[in-house]
């Protein structure tokens, strides 16, 4: 009988506050894919500044798993639960994750990261520059064009400035009610993540959608 290979995706988990980098450092010992984007920060205190990393979303980590170490995740200490839409833990394509490194990864681009509601722009990929291969919207955001990368089941969008001759566009803007519909059901899904009253957030809800 020939055995199915897995299917390996990445997936959003959220975690206890502060706990991120110790989760990362546990995953990484169990040989588990993951993921945390993290930005430089000036620490000021009374008699000294210093640059630190931060966590870029805080109480979140991404981990590429199959259904095989779905739940091995569950058990590293800091871990709550993964990020749902719909009862079910939802993947998020490889190549977000890929755009979000090139965002995060390079400096000579200012990165701006918002829990803002922001229209929906056209769809268009970066040809030259910093985030060349970038594929995101066009908005414009306080008068100046942007790229955006709108990651909905954490409510967090990046964005950076950009012209309008570095990029082509994908396909004109159509927004429709239907898209406005979703994006208001994923936020639901996400804010039932910190519900004390649920009774039991480990219990069929964050089984993954596909495996």
């Amino acid at each position: 009988m020939k055995t199915e290979k897995p299917s390996y995706k990445w997936y959003v988990i959220y975690t206890k506050a502060n706990r991120e980098k110790k989760i990362i450092k546990s995953l990484n010992e169990q040989n588990l894919t993951c993921y945390l984007p993290l930005q430089k920060t000036l620490r000021i205190w009374s008699d000294r500044k210093k640059w630190i990393e931060a966590p870029l979303f805080k109480s979140y980590v991404f981990v590429k798993v199959s259904y095989k170490e779905f739940f091995d995740v569950l058990c590293v200490p800091g871990v709550i639960c993964y990020v749902c839409f719909g009862g079910k833990a939802q993947p998020i394509p490889d190549k977000q994750i890929e755009d979000i490194k090139v965002f995060v990864e390079q400096d000579k681009t200012a990165i701006t990261i918002t829990k803002e509601s922001i229209i929906p722009g056209t769809k268009a990929e970066v040809l030259y520059g910093p985030l060349k291969g970038v594929q995101g919207e066009i908005v414009k955001f306080n008068g100046k064009f942007r790229i955006l990368i709108r990651i909905p089941m954490m409510g967090y969008c990046l964005h950076a400035n950009i012209s309008k001759d570095e990029i082509k566009i994908i396909e004109p803007q159509k927004p429709t009610d239907s898209l406005k519909k979703k994006s208001q059901k994923v936020r639901i899904g996400h804010n039932s993540i910190g519900n004390s009253n649920s009774t039991n957030p480990y219990i069929n809800s964050y089984l993954p959608t596909h495996v």
